[in-house]
């Protein structure tokens, strides 16, 4: 073969390779963040449901802005339950965002939370650490969903479904 042939053969062959990388670059990055057109309180009455809560209750935009640190008028809707008592560690948070660039101040602000309240907890509490330790934080595209409770996983399930 000639040295022109070999240069052809090696130019097609990186084509080849480029179009591969660039197809799964476009499969990755539309597999990777899905949007739900599910309605927030179908999803949200799945969510509570499934959490079985025993002592919480329902915050409002300015315990939203207290515990989390976000802008309840940010977000298309949210909803909070938050433990009735210091000695609670149930919890639920559920975010329907706007706008796709809010997830991961959304995931910080739940990580910042769940950090606080377990530091809380460490060293009297330690069925409020196992239950907070084993929260739910599933990130569903525009739903982002925090949960405390010892049905996480039931109530982690109920979000996927509804979504």
């Amino acid at each position: 073969m000639t040295q022109s042939g070999t240069g052809a053969a090696a130019m097609a062959v990186c084509k080849y390779i480029v179009l591969v990388l660039f197809a799964v670059m476009l499969i990755a990055g539309a597999s990777g963040v899905r949007q739900s057109d599910a309605a927030f309180d179908d999803v949200r009455s799945a969510v509570v449901t499934a959490a079985r809560f025993e002592a919480v209750q329902e915050g409002d935009g300015q315990m939203l802005r207290r515990l989390y640190g976000l802008d309840p008028s940010a977000y298309e809707d949210f909803t909070l339950y938050y433990p009735a008592t210091n000695m609670g560690a149930e919890e639920l948070l559920l975010v329907k965002l706007t706008d796709m660039s809010q997830r991961d101040e959304v995931l910080a602000a739940i990580e910042s939370r769940l950090k606080t309240q377990i530091t809380t907890f460490e060293g009297y509490g330690p069925d409020q650490v196992a239950m907070l330790e084993a929260a739910a934080v599933e990130d569903g595209g525009n739903y982002i969903l925090f949960v405390s409770s010892a049905q996480a996983d039931t109530a982690r399930r109920a979000f996927s479904d509804a979504l």
